[in-house]
């Protein structure tokens, strides 16, 4: 009879740590879920806000590099992030040079100086999306010489 009580509340011991183990396990799965779909809402956010610029050479003499929105064409100058320039694929790119003509996308906290040309300190990420062809781009260099 001894052995028989032991048995039984070793069992129900056993039941209630497995138990335990259940409902933190589901616990932490759920707050690993929330976090995922929180950081998935937050880089959809980001996309939705990144500029889509076209890289411009500007100037006669001393050529300087500035960007010009392709949604609304305002002339911008704005750093490469230390970090570099990345892909379509999401890739640093080795060597951080934009050329003439490069479609990038940049992120960031999207605030602006008020200056000519503005400038765009916040940068957090660049991506090269592409090139431009020569009548993509001539439009844009049309706004930057006009300038």
């Amino acid at each position: 009879m001894e052995k028989k009580k032991v048995d039984i509340k070793f069992t129900i011991g056993m039941i209630i740590l497995v138990a335990v183990f259940v409902v933190m396990g589901s616990s932490f799965w759920k707050v690993v879920a929330l976090q995922a779909e929180k950081d998935m809402a937050e880089e959809a956010r980001q996309e939705e806000e990144a500029i889509r610029a076209i890289c411009v050479e500007a100037g006669e003499l001393l050529k300087e590099q500035v960007f010009v929105d392709m949604d609304t064409k305002t002339v911008f100058k704005a750093d490469i992030p230390k970090e570099g320039i990345y892909n379509r694929n999401d890739k640093l790119i080795a060597g951080d040079v934009l050329e003439n003509g490069d479609m990038v996308k940049i992120y960031g906290d999207n605030i602006m100086t008020r200056s000519i040309p503005a400038q765009y300190p916040g940068v957090t990420k660049m991506k090269r999306m592409g090139r431009a062809t020569l009548e993509e781009l001539e439009p844009y260099l049309e706004i930057v010489n006009n300038m």
